[in-house]
């Protein structure tokens, strides 16, 4: 019986007892299972981005008081101190990150822990960062970067991403207006890539990028018709990258690093691809793309760890144009 038909048939069964009676009733439908109810620092991510930070924290607090400070209450409460940069309320911010590093803290002693407590390595960077923020939040940038640089070292022996998350917010604060970073390649594709010194007089666009990036992949047509726009107009462009995998598998990831660049990427040999950890952590890329912009000085004009449109590469290729 079809829903129509048995819709009908329970109308009739309600109208007409008697015939309800001499009928079987019919099978009721059967029961939809309840959704599950979504966790609660998935809900506290929706109150943030709805700019309800009371609410977020609201929800925490009953998390707390029934499970505990597990690892969702420790993201949690690094989800906190985002929301209260996010939203401007600087104190709630500061509080909540100093709250979160301090228990992230206590669960990171050895480096086993480090791979054990995932939620405790993205709380003490998220922490990091909200801190620094709301120094400069408050006029206090050189204490905002002393912490930075002091974070940096206490952490020299923790993750990739935790370090490169804490050279990312630095570099937020104060790479523009700087010296360019220096880049040496561990190992290239194509040709080795010049020096930034080498390259001083020449206007330089940095893409940094991982294979397997799904971010990345997307901005590849933007920025090949970039390259293929200004390459001509006299800028130089380089896209360093750099090992993710083990290094007993370096061979077969440098294939696919390869492979990427020339099927998906398909740019001349002209953009040099060196391939270097020590570039992609002070460049601060914790995400790809992460894009950077040198001047004929060898100064960054423009640092973004974000992917851009092909409006807004014109926009600051166009800057170091001028």
């Amino acid at each position: 019986m079809n829903v129509r038909s048995r819709a009908l048939s329970l109308l009739l069964a309600c109208a007409l007892p008697s015939m309800a009676v001499a009928q079987q009733p019919p099978a009721p439908p059967a029961a939809t299972p309840a959704p599950a109810p979504p966790d609660d620092v998935r809900m506290i991510r929706l109150k943030i981005s709805a700019g309800d930070l009371p609410s977020a924290e609201s929800i925490l607090e009953v998390h707390r008081a029934e499970k505990g400070e597990d690892g969702d209450y420790l993201l949690g409460l690094a989800w906190l101190a985002r929301g209260g940069a996010l939203t401007g309320d600087w104190k709630a911010a500061s509080s909540r990150a100093r709250s979160a590093r301090e228990l992230a803290e206590s669960r990171l002693k050895t480096a086993a822990d480090y791979d054990s407590n995932r939620e405790a390595v993205y709380a003490l960077g998220t922490s990091i960062e909200v801190e620094a923020q709301a120094l400069v939040a408050s006029g206090k940038k050189s204490e905002a970067i002393r912490l930075l640089d002091e974070s940096s070292r206490a952490q020299e022996k923790a993750p990739y991403n935790l370090r490169a998350r804490v050279w990312k917010r630095r570099n937020q604060i104060e790479l523009v207006g700087q010296k360019a970073p220096a880049i040496k390649g561990e190992d290239h594709l194509g040709g080795e890539a010049p020096s930034l010194e080498s390259l001083k007089g020449t206007p330089v666009v940095l893409f940094f990028w991982w294979e397997a990036c799904g971010d990345c992949k997307m901005q590849a047509a933007a920025f090949r018709r970039t390259v293929e726009k200004y390459t001509s107009k006299g800028v130089a462009f380089m896209a360093p990258t750099r090992f993710y995998g083990p290094s007993e598998g370096r061979s077969e990831e440098r294939g696919k690093i390869e492979k990427a660049w020339k099927e998906i990427y398909a740019l001349p040999a002209s953009v040099t691809v060196p391939i270097s950890d020590d570039a992609m952590l002070r460049y601060g890329v914790s995400a790809t793309p992460t894009f950077a912009f040198v001047d004929r000085k060898g100064v960054v004009t423009l640092y973004s760890p974000t992917r851009m449109t092909e409006e807004r590469l014109s926009v600051a290729i166009e800057d170091l144009l001028r």
